[in-house]
């Protein structure tokens, strides 16, 4: 999907490549005549039309060639959209400035579709707009005028048994021959017991508008089709980044089949500030589902990872990415012919810091490297080593989408 066109609004607006907008229309129903300041309590209100336009451009975000990169043939009737999901709902938080620029006043409204008519005082405020139609995504404040805090859960003990994906510690206990080419050097920097798994993120936007002015003065309004509007643009941004990972497997012959637990990508940010945009330092791991195109090409994998990023930085701030010191890990279980399965983790640092914004992650494997692994009685395995301090259980697997 090169473009996502958000259809919430069916009003002309000339938006250029990869912009996103929020327009505030504000219809002025009952004004005096004069300028006048009185104190909070005694300003006029104003019913604040509040109308959401997106149009998120891939090849802004991603490499300008990431269709040429992206080999895997990704089918979007059955698996859904490739790129970013039109948002269903907004919720905006206003915050009221006073004379000192401290806040004195919180109010916070949602609303379904493009637009809802909201009242106001008339004072200078501070706007955050993001969407809120996601099932996944958490929001969190200490009080009303804090930031906004956006998460995932970490994945409870009764589903840690959902996938094969294992640590080094968990690999060194199993019969599996150590020392393939992929895990090099990979005891000393891969730490899975401070390395949590967490749910995937929906896609989020977000927009901080800081010192907008909402007054009682007709002059400071467009005149449009019999009413006063006033029109305040911005950029949406998306606060959670798609990443598409992609395995060629040389040297297959048919062994791998597929991958019966998924992957994960180590190091990312657990959450954002939405006013800072800054990510959060609290690293976490986040799974995502593999799929293989058995008849289009048997020895190429495929995954859509959303997530909030690479942790402790603006992703919009080229210098902000560069001094952080993230370190990036694809954890990856791949299924044999003949029922076995081995877990495989590939430093993927590099590709992951190249692209703070989202997308094309690309690895090749040698399956002569990555013998399988002898099945475990019971079926074993899962999350309990990424998340750490969790008792072994066998049983029936609960398969995350």
């Amino acid at each position: 999907m090169r473009l996502l066109r958000n259809l919430l609004s069916i009003r002309a607006l000339s938006l250029s490549k990869g912009l996103r907008a929020v327009i505030l229309s504000v219809s002025l129903f009952s004004l005096c005549a004069c300028r006048i300041d009185p104190p909070l309590h005694l300003r006029k209100a104003v019913e604040v039309e509040v109308e959401v336009l997106t149009q998120v451009d891939v090849d802004v975000m991603w490499q300008v060639d990431w269709e040429v990169q992206w080999d895997y043939r990704w089918n979007v009737q059955a698996l859904g959209p490739l790129g970013y999901e039109a948002p269903a709902s907004m919720r905006l938080h206003a915050y009221t400035l006073g004379e000192d620029g401290d806040y004195i006043g919180y109010q916070v409204h949602n609303f379904a579709g493009d637009q809802s008519r909201i009242r106001f005082f008339a004072g200078v405020y501070d706007f955050l707009f993001h969407n809120n139609d996601s099932e996944s995504i958490l929001f969190s404040s200490e009080s009303n005028y804090d930031d906004v805090y956006a998460y995932t859960r970490m994945i409870s003990k009764g589903l840690r048994t959902s996938s094969l994906v294992k640590s080094s510690r968990q690999k060194e206990n199993s019969s599996t021959p150590a020392g393939t080419k992929a895990d090099d050097a990979e005891e000393e920097v891969l730490d899975f017991e401070n390395d949590p798994v967490v749910l995937m993120p929906d896609c989020l936007y977000s927009l901080f508008d800081q010192g907008q002015e909402i007054t009682d003065n007709l002059e400071d309004y467009e005149y449009i089709d019999g009413r006063y509007v006033l029109r305040i643009k911005g950029q949406l941004h998306p606060s959670t980044f798609i990443y598409l990972v992609q395995v060629h497997l040389l040297n297959n012959d048919g062994r791998v089949i597929g991958s019966a637990g998924g992957a994960a990508l180590t190091g990312m940010s657990e959450g954002v500030n939405l006013q800072t945009g800054i990510t959060s330092t609290n690293i976490v791991s986040v799974p995502m589902d593999v799929r293989i195109n058995r008849t289009a090409d048997p020895d190429l994998l495929g995954a859509r990872l959303i997530s909030f990023g690479i942790p402790g930085c603006n992703p919009y701030d080229d210098a902000s990415v560069a001094a952080s010191e993230s370190q990036h890990f694809l954890v990856l279980s791949v299924s044999y012919k003949d029922g076995g399965y081995t877990n495989i983790h590939v430093d993927v640092t590099d590709q992951v810091r190249a692209l703070p914004l989202g997308g094309v992650i690309t690895v090749e494997l040698d399956v002569n490297d990555f013998p399988p692994e002898e099945p475990e009685p019971g079926g074993g395995g899962g999350f309990d080593a990424l998340i750490g301090n969790w008792q072994e259980e066998h049983g029936s697997q609960t398969i995350i989408n």
